[in-house]
This record gives structure tokens, sequence and C-alpha cells, in this order.
């Protein structure tokens, strides 16, 4: 013991308990306290008993010490947390460049456990910034989970681990995939055993009782997990190839007997499949349909995405079964049941296996499946996206949709485009100017549709207000939170198979043209509290009584604004289709309104008031 020490319990200022502790502190030494952080040892202070300690934000600090002795904890050196306090830029810096070092050291300083709250509690705030932990560690925690000499929790009530460096990684591997809880889990541990697949040179055995472990683990999952459990059977096809002389056990399940066991649920399954698992599924139609596999696979493109549809094409084609894909897209044009993802499909292989359905009535087929999917937007916003993207990007496409056609199909095509709400402004007069660019004669109609946009909308203020502060959520929350959805997913890695990043991206784009007509909606607007309207003949702001000249109820309806409407309490937008059919009727006049059943029924206005009075 430090002779200084032996002095002071002479003294009886300190207990030997106190010194012994004490004696672990001398000058120089790092230490920790749970409230200050981590600090240095400067000095004892012998003739006022205390020690003299420079934390991390608490330089000189003062403590009793037999308070010392109870509170701080001596480091080592090159412990995580005297580093912070000697190398804090260091680790900085390595937070950025080589976060898993980082996370080991940490680790390897804490006994080589931690729960995820003692690990954020040890960077946040001072290695890495607080508002910048969270993608920090996601970003991180898929490094992780790719090196071997981690554990990485599922769960946030679980450890992170650090195996010991003469562990074996075959066998962490398998670990690996039998604490995998789910299906999806076990299909990223197989992944990660194929990637290090030289681990099993010595241990093929071990590779061979896995394969009968997955097999009887997907055969009990298909039912309850169907994707995961097919995906599962794909990537154990993989790993056979990889065993030298393997040969499969019989009644090992396959791919194709769960693909015949439930085809209601293959498109879901499309969805869900790399490109690498969906080609063998698409492979394995054959053993699982036999003959009937051509109708199968052509069965399911009205559920299936562009990218399935294209590796469907694709199938066929090496099959030598293209014809029978197009006449089932022939017939889907024919019947105008096709798809938007179908049609985005045609058009991207319109130079290729699509040629022969590419024809100069296409563009109005597109332009149907637009319209249709704006009325429908919320349901089919990607498929939707997908057609509506391929139009706005590939700026030969709309050439060659209009190369061949006549100048009304071409028309007709060009007013449909000018007024579509699945297209911004500045996207609508891009696409104009490639019709233009080759028929300078409809510039009429661009012409005519700015012209129109000119016209003021006439609005309530209360539903200015509403819509003004609607706008204001979506510039100052929505759009910045979406660009932190798309920052964060981006951290993720892999773009091309990235779910979390092309949703935030295809929402991007719905925000963005929301904008767009928002800010022209709002542009346009002129509000008004409807005071002193002309009852004269029905005008915006008037209440108007209408009597069935059948056997119809009466109708009272109220035309109030452009962004004004509770057809349940019988008030209607004067642009909606019953506003603009009554507007401008004076008392005496009968109009015809569609029936949802079909049909018509007449109405004759036998009153009009103001709406205030």
């Amino acid at each position: 013991m430090h002779p200084d020490l032996e002095k002071l319990i002479q003294r009886e200022k300190i207990d030997r308990a106190t010194a012994q502790q004490l004696d672990l502190l001398p000058p120089g030494t790092f230490c920790y306290h749970k409230s200050w952080g981590a600090g240095k040892v400067a000095d004892w202070d012998r003739l006022g008993v205390k020690l003299i300690v420079d934390f991390e934000g608490k330089q000189g600090h003062e403590l009793g010490m037999k308070f010392a002795a109870m509170s701080l904890t001596p480091l080592e050196e090159e412990s995580f947390l005297a580093k912070r306090f000697t190398a804090a830029e260091d680790l900085k810096a390595l937070a950025g460049g080589d976060p898993v070092e980082l996370v080991k050291l940490v680790l390897s300083s804490s006994g080589g456990r931690l729960s995820l709250d003692q690990l954020e509690e040890m960077l946040k705030g001072h290695v890495i910034p607080e508002g910048k932990y969270k993608s920090w560690w996601e970003s991180t925690k898929k490094k992780l989970r790719e090196n071997m000499q981690f554990i990485v929790p599922a769960k946030r009530t679980e450890p992170l681990e650090l195996r010991e460096d003469d562990f074996d990684p075959s066998q962490g591997l398998i670990e690996q995939f039998r604490a995998a809880r789910d299906l999806r889990a076990k299909v990223k541990a197989v992944e990660a055993i194929i990637k290090e697949i030289n681990a099993f040179k010595d241990h093929q055995d071990n590779l061979v009782e896995l394969v009968g472990e997955i097999s009887e683990i997907a055969r009990k999952g298909v039912k309850l997990q169907y994707a995961p459990a097919v995906e599962l059977i794909l990537i154990r096809e993989e790993l056979q190839g990889k065993i030298k002389g393997f040969t499969p056990a019989e009644g090992q399940i396959t791919a194709a007997e769960i693909l015949a066991a439930d085809e209601s649920a293959i498109p879901g399954l499309f969805e869900d499949l790399s490109l690498t698992r969906l080609r063998q599924v698409l492979k394995s139609f054959p053993d699982a349909f036999g003959e009937e596999w051509v109708d199968k696979m052509l069965g399911l493109i009205p559920a299936c995405n562009l990218r399935s549809i294209a590796e469907i094409g694709s199938c066929l084609e090496a099959a030598d079964r293209k014809d029978a894909l197009i006449a089932y897209m022939e017939n889907g044009l024919q019947q105008r049941t096709i798809t938007s993802d179908a049609l985005a499909w045609i058009c991207r292989e319109r130079k290729g296996l699509a040629a022969p359905v590419f024809t100069p009535t296409l563009c109005l087929s597109v332009m149907s499946s637009l319209e249709a999917d704006q009325l429908n937007e919320e349901g089919s916003v990607r498929s939707a996206n997908r057609l509506r993207d391929l139009v706005a990007d590939d700026g030969g496409l709309i050439p060659d949709l209009i190369a061949d056609a006549n100048i009304n199909t071409i028309r007709n095509f060009a007013s449909r485009l000018v007024g579509s709400a699945s297209f911004d402004e500045l996207t609508r007069k891009s696409l104009m100017a490639r019709i233009i660019k080759l028929h300078p004669e409809i510039q009429d109609l661009l012409s005519g549709r700015e012209k129109e946009q000119e016209d003021t909308l006439i609005v309530s203020e209360s539903s200015y207000t509403e819509k003004k502060a609607a706008y204001d959520r979506l510039i100052k929350e929505e759009i910045p939170q979406n660009r932190e959805d798309i920052k964060i997913a981006r951290s993720y890695g892999d773009l091309r198979e990235n779910f979390e990043y092309k949703s935030a991206k295809e929402y991007q784009r719905v925000l963005m043209k929301r904008q767009g007509d928002w800010e022209r909606d709002l542009k346009l607007a002129q509000p008004t509290d409807f005071a002193n309207p002309d009852t004269s003949k029905v005008s915006i702001g008037t209440v108007v009584t209408l009597d069935s000249v059948g056997a119809g109820a009466p109708l009272i309806y109220t035309v109030l604004g452009a962004w004004d409407s509770d057809p349940d309490q019988g008030i209607l937008a004067y642009l909606s289709e019953r506003g603009q059919a009554i507007l401008d009727k004076k008392i005496g006049d009968e109009v015809e309104f569609p029936l949802g059943s079909g049909g018509t029924e007449r109405y004759r206005i036998t009153g009009i008031r103001a709406w205030k009075s």
C-alpha cells in the first residue's frame, strides 16, 4: 500500500478498506463515475483528504477520499472509456470510418457483452451526436450481423455480445441459424453460411445435417409463413450445390411441391423475393404444374408488378413460349383488362419481346390506365407510379407511341395528357413538348389548357384555411420527414433490393405531386363568404330546391366553393358533376341526374334562395 495512505490510516483520516480502494486510484489513473463519466485522477490532497479528478466535462473536481473510494471505478488506459477521455476525436473518426471496430472496443472493455441501452449511453452524445445516433446504429447493426464475431440481438431487451477471438466461425454460423426466431431470419442466416462457405471445408457433415434441418423447418412453416418458407427451400437448394457429393434425401420437400399446394399465395411470393429467387421459382413451374405451367404463369400477370412480369416474359421466351405471352397481352388490350404494370412492360419492351403488341392505339390504353389508377391512387399507387414514371422519364417513349398513329389518335392522346392529373404541371408541359415537336399542329391544345388553368377557383374561407394548413404541414413536416426516411433507408444499403428505400422514394413522388397541385390550387383560389349571391338563377352561395318530375323524393342542394363538398348534408362543390348541371339554371328549368343503378332521373328547380340571409 502507498505510504501516504498508511499515514492517513494512522491519523484515522480514512479506514483501511477505503485505503485499499484508493491504492487502485493513484494520480495518473483513469477512472469512471456513473454521473460525471470518464476521468483521470490528477492528484491526492493528503491534507484535505481529497482526490482531485479531471472528468470529461468537469476539470479539477474535488471528491472526499471515502466518497471517491466508493464511487470511482479504475479504468485500464486502453479501455474505451479511458480513450473517450484522452482521444475523443479519434473515436469520432472511428465511428465514421470503422464503426464495427468501435463497437468491438466498447464490448471488449465491458466484459464482452452490453445491453443496447448501455451501448447507447456510452456512445450517444460523447462519440456520436445525439441526433445522428439512430441512423448510425441502424447502419452499424447491419455490418455487425455480417461479422460472425458479434452476436446481434433480435430484441432490444437482449444483450449485444462479442465472441472470443478463437471461436470456430462455422459453428458460429450454424448457431446463428438455429438462434434465428423466424423463417426470414433463418434465410438471412443461410445466406451468411453460403457467403462464408470456406469456413466449412473441414465440416461438410455439419452442412448435410443443416440441409435436413432446413427442409423440416420449411415443411412445418409453409402454412404460416408461405413466402419465407419458399425462400428457405430455394436457398437450401443453393446451399446443396456447395456441398461436395451431396445427394438429396428421399422425400425432401421441393419448391415445386409448395407452389402446387397453394397457387393463390404465389403473387404475394413474387413481391417478396429477390430477382435470383424469383427466377428459381419460375423455373419450378413445369415441375409444379405440368402441361398447364404456361397458363398458370400467365394467369398470375394481373397480380404481378413490373419486375415480376419482366421475369415471366424472359422465362417464357427462354422456353420458346413467347407466342402465348403475346396472345395473352393482345387479349388483355382488346378486353381492356390489362394492368398498369403490364402496359409498363409493353412500353419498356417495345423494341424487343413486346414489339408485336406495341401498336399505334397503345397510347390511348396508357392514358386510360393512368386515369383509372389516378381515381384509385391509394390502392394502386405503386403500379400507377411505375407506368407514370416510365412515361415521364423515358424520353423516347412518347415519340414511339405516336410514330404510326393517325392525327385523330394523336390529338385524343394529347388532349387527355394535357388534362391528366397523373402528372404535375411541369411534367405535362415537358411531355406535350415531345408531341408538339413532332406535330406542331396540336399546339392549340396546350394553349387552350393554359388559358383554362388561369381561371379562378371560388372557395369558402374555411376550406381555404384548411387547405393552407394542410399545405403548411406538407412543407414543414411531411416532406422533411420523408427526406429523413429516405436518408435512413439509404443507409441500409443495396438500393436495388431495399424495400424501405423504394417505398420512401415512391411516397416522395406522391408528396411532390401533392405539393405542386396544392400550390397551383392555392394560387388560383379566391376565398369568399358567399354573401349576396344572385338568386335569380342557381349561383355559388345559393340553396336550391328540386322536385322530382317522376316519383322520386325532392332534393335540396347548397352550391358552395370548389373545395366544399358534403353529399350527406346536401352540399355540392360548384365544379362537381351535379353542381355544374344546375349552375345558372332558373326556377322552372329541368335537369337530369344519373342514377347509381343506371339510367337517369329528371328534376325541376322550384326554389332558389341565398345560403346566408
